[in-house]
């Protein structure tokens, strides 16, 4: 008989995902999106995404999944592409793209890549 503590393996099937990456892109996405808004409906989206923020942090999903933090506010930055702003959406456009792309990426080849 082994001693000490004993771990249960979980048999999670063939098709198993992880989902933290884009459980975290929420928070991102709500900070963004409050800030935007900030004088009509943007408090409460911001709060939101602060409380989320909090709970993912302390009980969430680790590294590498809160790589979706960034990417959640990529995604927020690409809303200056299609609300009607008097700025010129090119650069929030890149930056959104570039945020989504390097924080999906960077995760794909910490968590994901087979091998």
């Amino acid at each position: 008989m082994k001693s000490g503590p004993v771990e249960a393996e979980i048999d999670r099937g063939p098709h198993h995902r992880d989902y933290g990456f884009f459980v975290w892109t929420l928070p991102g996405f709500l900070f963004v999106f409050g800030f935007i808004a900030q004088f009509s409906i943007g408090l409460p989206f911001a709060l939101a995404g602060v409380v989320l923020f909090g709970y993912l942090y302390l009980r969430g999903p680790g590294w590498p999944a809160d790589l979706g933090l960034p990417a959640g506010a990529g995604a927020g930055l690409l809303l200056f592409w299609v609300l009607p702003t008097d700025l010129d959406p090119t650069p929030f456009v890149v930056a959104g793209l570039g945020l989504i792309s390097v924080s999906s990426i960077t995760f794909w080849r910490l968590r994901c890549r087979p091998g």
